[in-house]
């Protein structure tokens, strides 16, 4: 009885100190920090891996010191799919590669645009290892040579591509979501651009080039079909209640001394009104914003209620006209429903919806009238008259 007891005691403890039986050493594999993806000369997929190179990395994950190799190195194969050419790659590796550490999924234009992105995705959600939270960005080049672009602040390009997103600047997108917005009738995909920049000292020298997120691209389907630049992407963030970081400069009239004030959103609330009357579908579209000034160039006293007032004015102007602007411009040209207005539809008339718009919703959705309201409130003005 004692020795079952005994047994009974020591068994659970037994179990737990078995050890890790599938552990996998780091020396043993070769670990992925981003992927790519881009249409290769002869129409097929071609897929760069950036590898990480553990012993040219600090413990920090800065480049070791005194080092003077890069701490990853990109290597590329083509392949009619995402699985073949991963294998021709693992065919010229010495280790198996691992994707778990992978958080980016970056895409070329061309292959976008002519055969679309839904098997990228198939991959990512089907296979184990890589994640459906890395971020996806698009670029209008190749997503090769981003890749092998030079970071300037991090040890890896890859981690400065997920730092810029993570930044709250721009759109951020993750796999899953990009998984979602295809699944999700009355809603269209979009995701950031990346791009490199020249880095200008002075007019006439340049530091370099630097990775940065500048836009957006849009989709249908699952097909790329245009870009937004930085401006109309404030407009498509405030439409996806998504602004943050955002700062908002308007320009004081002549007549009232001129100058600018630039204001730094402190609060935004957006909500998406479907209204459906004799069978005409609209869209309001009511913006709550508070701010707090933190520039002023005018000649204005921002102690004086009045001019506030006026201020706050001229603020529903700038955000309305801006909102508007990207709606007129995706109405008309792209006919792509990014902001999720047959969504808004569907939860409040699930039964029109279905019955009158789903099936020619990129008709409905370019003849939509849509209206903007802002209510803008500056609650801080500085201590400074």
């Amino acid at each position: 009885m004692k020795a079952i007891r005994l047994f009974l005691l020591w068994m659970p403890i037994i179990i737990f100190l078995t050890g890790c039986w599938n552990r996998v050493e780091i020396n043993d594999i070769a670990i992925v920090t981003a992927i790519g993806v881009d249409l290769s000369e002869n129409e097929k997929l071609q897929l760069s891996l950036q590898v990480a190179v553990p012993s040219k990395l600090g413990t920090s994950g800065a480049v070791a010191e005194g080092s003077k190799e890069k701490s990853t190195f990109v290597i590329s194969e083509t392949g009619s799919t995402i699985s073949e050419a991963y294998r021709n790659i693992q065919g010229k590796l010495s280790r198996p590669i691992f994707f778990a550490q992978s958080r980016i999924l970056l895409i070329g234009e061309d292959l976008a645009r002519k055969r679309g992105v839904s098997h990228l995705i198939d991959f990512h959600t089907r296979y184990a290892e890589p994640r459906i939270n890395s971020y996806i960005m698009f670029t209008k080049g190749k997503a090769f040579k981003l890749m092998n672009s030079l970071p300037k602040f991090e040890s890896i390009s890859s981690e400065e591509m997920k730092e810029l997103a993570e930044q709250n600047f721009g759109l951020k997108i993750y796999i899953r979501d990009f998984l979602n917005m295809l699944l999700t009738d009355g809603l269209e995909p979009v995701a950031p651009q990346l791009t490199l920049k020249s880095l200008e000292v002075n007019k006439n020298s340049k530091a370099g080039e630097k990775l940065a997120v500048n836009g957006v691209a849009i989709f249908k389907n699952d097909k790329l079909i245009g870009w937004m630049d930085e401006n109309e992407t404030w407009g498509l963030l405030w439409l996806r209640n998504e602004v943050i970081k955002e700062v908002i400069t308007i320009s004081i009239p002549e007549e009232k001394g001129g100058g600018k004030i630039s204001m730094e959103i402190a609060r935004a609330d957006v909500k998406t009104v479907p209204s459906l009357k004799n069978g005409n579908v609209k869209m309001e579209i009511n913006v709550i914003s508070e701010l707090t000034i933190i520039e002023n160039d005018s000649q204005l006293n921002l102690f004086d209620t009045k001019t506030i007032e006026d201020i706050q004015i001229y603020v529903n102007h700038e955000i309305e006209n801006r909102i508007q602007m990207v709606v007129d411009k995706v109405q008309n040209k792209y006919q792509s429903d990014i902001f999720g207005f047959g969504q808004s539809i569907y939860k409040k008339y699930p039964k029109e919806w279905n019955a009158d718009y789903k099936k020619n919703w990129e008709q409905n959705f370019s003849e939509m009238e849509v209206t903007i309201l802002s209510d803008a409130y500056i609650r801080r003005i500085g201590l400074i008259k």
